[in-house]
Formats: structure tokens, sequence, C-alpha cells
């Protein structure tokens, strides 16, 4: 049976609804409990904002750090938004600490929708960026698509109001009776559970288990086109650039890591939310609230340190750039300083074999009979070439159908720096993968 909103009750001078919407006097576990929630939620909010003012600085004066603006870096700017949402989240539970100190909370009541609307919120966009991550990562590493900036950011903007569009709409369903105390804060009441379940939980559960889906495929598919490109080859043949294949791998498993550690931290709270709800609003004890909060604030602090430590491996395999100081001397940051410059990856693009014929570049597998770069080679009267991709483009790396069908494969150029006027160096090594029918 739900519970009424009237009588109000009066406190401070304020009326407010009564239990168990509003409670006038925290528990001994609420009360301490709420404290390293609080903490933690600090913690998240101060790493969180350090690591998006980097990032912002970062972006603002590229031309000192990198070749290409970071704000083309899609994995960057998506781990810069799942940042700001989980600033949201955690400076929800910064509001535990006005509740401790006042030993209620109360409904309506300022604090108490501005903790609901940031956790309803942060909730949501956060699950809604890591589900884009796990997506971004999947078209990327098993298709070598990449997705236009302007449908990228695009996109960003329609997850961003279609999270505040969920959490505004109970509100304007049903006004302040919709925001109440729920266990140890305040949430969306206990009255509508539906909305509960059709605003928040449903989204949730879509995020955690298709990421872990998504992640399942991507890998799938990574280990049987690694298989395909290589299999098949005789001796004598160009292989694929396995170092080039090497960076697809190294840089989906660090991009895994942000829906493992959501999953992780998140699944408690909503598992606990979903057993209240089976058991007809029967609440879960406030020792297993604080608990499965103090998971769900750590979000930002952990991403932080995610980034933290996986920045320079994540750069690396996704962009060029040169020193700090600017001045073209190569740094330790730098693409052709990374594993992939020193194995020779300086120069990356993408040609396209259809039905054994290559469409729109030609090189004999003996490149000591190659004439200057920029001229076209024969054989039996063919000739197809184009300009190579700027230094700076990202091209999809690894991209396929059934046999017989368009293959996109990658050609590499192992020079450090290739002058379109000048001869090719002896030292520089093509690669490429033949069209192969099965």
């Amino acid at each position: 049976m739900i519970a009424p909103y009237s009588p109000r009750i009066t406190v401070d001078g304020g009326e407010y609804f009564p239990p168990p919407y509003s409670t006038t006097d925290l528990s001994s576990v609420a009360s301490v409990g709420l404290i390293p929630v609080g903490i933690l939620a600090a913690l998240s909010v101060i790493t969180s904002m350090g690591l998006i003012c980097f990032i912002g600085f970062r972006i603002l004066t590229w031309r000192l750090h990198y070749k290409t603006f970071v704000g083309y870096n899609q994995y960057v700017v998506l781990v810069l938004n799942l940042l700001l949402a989980d600033v949201q989240q955690a400076a929800s539970f910064l509001i535990s600490f006005h509740w401790v100190h006042k030993n209620y909370i109360l409904a309506p009541h300022p604090a108490c929708f501005a903790q609901a609307w940031l956790l309803h919120s942060g909730d949501i966009s956060s699950a809604f960026f890591v589900l884009a991550i796990a997506l971004h990562t999947f078209f990327t590493a098993v298709y070598g698509m990449r997705i236009g900036n302007k449908t990228f950011y695009a996109g960003i903007v329609a997850l961003w109001a279609f999270s505040y569009f969920l959490t505004g709409l109970g509100v304007g369903l049903h006004g302040d009776k919709y925001f109440t105390k729920a266990g140890a804060w305040c949430w969306v009441s206990s009255e509508y559970e539906r909305d509960r379940l059709g605003l928040h939980y449903i989204w949730l559960f879509i995020v955690e288990f298709g990421t872990i889906l998504i992640y399942f495929l991507t890998f799938q598919q990574l280990r049987q086109k690694t298989s395909q490109l290589f299999a098949g080859h005789q001796v004598g043949h160009n292989l694929p650039n396995q170092a080039t294949v090497e960076a697809v791998n190294r840089i989906t498993k660090l991009m895994t890591l942000y829906p493992c550690v959501y999953v992780v931290l998140t699944l408690p709270l909503a598992a606990g939310r979903m057993w209240s709800m089976a058991h007809h609003g029967e609440q879960y004890s406030d020792a297993f609230a604080v608990t499965a909060a103090a998971l769900l604030t750590s979000c930002g602090w952990v991403d932080t340190l995610l980034y933290t430590l996986t920045r320079k491996a994540l750069l690396k395999d996704t962009m060029p750039g040169h020193n700090s100081r600017g001045n073209g001397v190569q740094g330790d940051d730098s693409w052709e300083a990374t594993e992939l410059g020193q194995k020779g990856i300086t120069h990356t693009r993408t040609v396209t074999v259809e039905d054994g014929v290559l469409r729109d570049t030609w090189c004999e597998p003996d490149i000591s009979t190659e004439g200057h770069r920029g001229r076209p080679q024969q054989d039996n009267g063919a000739s197809f070439f184009r300009e190579p991709s700027p230094s700076s483009s990202i091209d999809p790396i690894l991209s396929g159908k059934a046999a017989g069908q368009k293959v996109k494969t990658e050609v590499s150029v192992g020079s450090p720096e290739v002058n379109s006027d000048s001869e090719p160096s002896d030292r520089s090594r093509t690669s490429s993968t033949h069209n192969r029918r099965h």
C-alpha cells in the first residue's frame, strides 16, 4: 500500500512530507556510513574535475603538444564526457554531508531535489557514455569505421539531451512528489516504482549487459579477423602489418576497462533496487545502502585513475604528436617515439581490393622496382594511384566482408618522414593483404 503524502510535518518552520518520504532522525548506521560516502564523493569530484581541466587545457593548447587537434580524438572526447557524468553523480553524494549535519532528510527540499536530480542524471548519462564507448570501440576495431565528427558530436549532444529528458520527465509528470527520501538519500519516490523502472533501471541494465555482449563480440570478431588476415599467406607474400593489428587490440583492451569499472561499481545498488521492487517496496538495510553508495560514487576517481594510467598508451596508438615545447623535436609522447614508430609504422593509409583488383593504388611486392612516389606502377597495362591519406588522419585499420567481396587493407610506409618529391628509402616497407576466396 502506498503511503500518503499528508499530513505534512513541520521542521525548522517548513512543511515537509511525512515518513517514509522524509525522516527527522537518521539511523546511526546512516549517520556514520554517509561520512565515508561523502569523502569518496569529494575525491571523485576533485580528481575528475582536475582531469577534466587538464584535458581541456590540452585541447586549448593542442598545437604545443600534438600534431592534430585533440578534439578529433574521439576516444578522448568520450572519456571526457564520461568524467563529466561522473562529476554529477559524485556531486549528488556531497549533499550527504548536509543530511548528516542536520540529522534529517526532508522532501520537498532544495537539497533533496538537487541530490536526486544529480544522482538520476549522473547515473543515466554515465551509463550512456559507457555504452557509447563500447559501441565506438566495436565499430572502430571490428569494422574499421570512423564516425564523422559532425555525427559524433551530434550523438554526444543527443545523449546528454536524452539523459536530462529521462530525468526531467518524472518531475514534469509528478511535480514535487517525485523526488523524496529513498533509503539514505533522496531519489525517486517509492510511490513511482514504474517510473524508476522505465526511466532509470531498464537503461542501466541495458548498458550493463549490453556492454558485456558488445565486448564479447568485439574480441571474437577481432580474433577472427586477425586469423583471417594471417591465414592463407604463403612464403614470399607480404603479411599484414602486425604492429597495427597489435595496436587495435591494445586500444580495445584499454577501452574495455571503463565498462568493466562501471558494471562492478553500479551493479550492487541497481541489484538492491530491483530486489526491493521484487519484494513490494521492502527497503534494504542502511548498511547495504551506504556500502553500495560508496561503490557508486567511486566511479569518478576510479575512471580518473584509469585514464591517468593508460593515457600515454591510448594516445600513442590513436594520434600523432610531438613534445610539449612544440619545436618539432620528437618527444617521449610523440607518435614516432612510440612502439609503432619504432617498428616503422609512421604513416598509414587504406586501399581497397575488389575481386582481386587493387583499385586505389598499386605497388609491386618488390619495392626496389618502384619509381618516384607519385608515379603509377604498371602491371599488364594497369595503373592505379591515389594520394596517400594525410598523416594526421585516422583510417580504417581492419575491415572485410565475405570472401570475394570488398576488402579494405592497410598499406604502411616505414620511413620517419615521407617527402612527396623524394624517392622512397631502401628501408621503406610496404605491406598489404590480398583478397582471398575461401
